[in-house]
């Protein structure tokens, strides 16, 4: 009786340590940080011109984002939106193309990002927009996952400012 109490214990505590943070079987159960940032290239806009802007993702080792076109009706795509002061223009909004993967967690093949990705834009600004300083916002909507399981929606969002002359 004895052996038994004290080998049910070892294997109790052998299984508890195994799953523990830090432990050999432990899942990547908690969000990754995500690192976004919005750059123009030029801090200086004339009237009448356009400025080519990027939405930067920065993805962790190990996770990935859904793509924009997730090919999943079940996935979350990536979305943005931008906001620009009244008078100036978004172009076209350009997504990266995604990489195909097939996960544990689904049977569908998924469209995804990972490491970088890079979400392009122009911001255009009319001739008759008034001098001065001006702020876009743009708005990331999405949802990331690792290789066993995806993470509640996520939604962040991050400025730019820039000088028109």
């Amino acid at each position: 009786m004895y052996r038994t109490f004290l080998l049910l214990i070892s294997v109790t505590l052998l299984l508890a340590f195994s799953i523990a943070p830090g432990g050999a079987a432990r899942a990547q159960t908690t969000p990754p940080k995500i690192n976004v940032k919005l750059v123009l290239a030029g801090q200086r806009v004339q009237k009448g011109r356009a400025v080519n802007a990027s939405l930067i993702i920065e993805i962790p080792s190990g996770y990935h984002v859904n793509a924009h076109d997730p090919f999943s009706r079940f996935a979350l795509p990536t979305k943005v939106d931008v906001e620009v002061p009244d008078g100036i223009k978004v172009g076209t909004i350009t997504y990266p193309k995604a990489i195909v993967r097939k996960f544990s967690f689904s049977g569908d093949h998924l469209g995804v990002y990972e490491n970088r990705a890079v979400i392009r834009f122009i911001i255009k600004v009319p001739p008759n927009q008034p001098r001065g300083n001006a702020e876009i916002k743009a708005r990331l909507n999405y949802q990331s996952c690792s290789d066993e399981v995806c993470f509640p929606p996520m939604k962040r969002e991050v400025t730019a400012s820039f000088t028109i002359s």
